[in-house]
């Protein structure tokens, strides 16, 4: 008896289709998802440039002390680790930009929300040098025989006036660059997705 109510209610059931997206839509998606995918590429590639050279500059520069060499060494190859590990998630991003498929308006929410969950880790890829620019203060306040002066309530404030500047600074940039490189491409794809319903 009971199979026979369940086979009633799953006939009376009337399951609607996934709203497909046109072919126009999708053009108008393709082409701000291929200036996202052009900015990932120019990203990841200046990134590399970067660290290499910072690598290569401190390897390379005869330093007076030694120990502060291999201190910045040290630190720049966790923060390429720290780097590596955002940039193997932004990978992901990227694979699944090149494999979407935007013929569903599920596939553009889906879509929608792996944008808003790399924001995140874009804004987490930020926050987690805090510890790497409070310990390269350290460092040039530590080795820089003019700063190595300075101490006491004026060492602190000091101290903690370039750490509050350079995280803020780092912040907004970040904030810009996002905003720049992704944030409007990502929200003309989003405004086409809410059009959509």
């Amino acid at each position: 008896m009971e199979l026979d109510q369940l086979k009633n209610i799953w006939d009376k059931e009337e399951i609607a289709e996934t709203p497909e997206i046109s072919t126009e839509k999708q053009k108008q998606i393709n082409l701000p998802l291929e200036r996202i995918r052009n900015n990932m590429r120019m990203e990841f590639w200046y990134t590399v440039v970067m660290f290499l050279l910072i690598i290569a500059f401190f390897i390379l520069k005869d330093m007076y002390i030694f120990k502060f060499k291999v201190y910045v060494i040290t630190l720049v190859s966790a923060q390429m680790l720290v780097t590596s590990f955002y940039f193997f998630k932004f990978f992901n991003l990227y694979k699944n930009l090149t494999s979407v498929n935007l013929n569903t308006a599920d596939s553009l929410k889906d879509l929608c929300y792996q944008f808003k969950l790399n924001e995140q880790y874009y804004l987490s890829f930020y926050l987690s040098f805090v510890p790497f620019v409070v310990c390269e203060m350290l460092l040039i306040f530590e080795f820089t025989p003019s700063l190595k002066i300075i101490q006491g309530l004026e060492f602190i404030l000091t101290f903690l006036g370039l750490c509050v500047f350079t995280l803020l600074l780092l912040y907004f940039v970040g904030i810009w660059w996002f905003k720049r490189y992704y944030g409007k491409y990502i929200s003309q794809i989003s405004q086409i997705a809410k059009n959509l319903k």
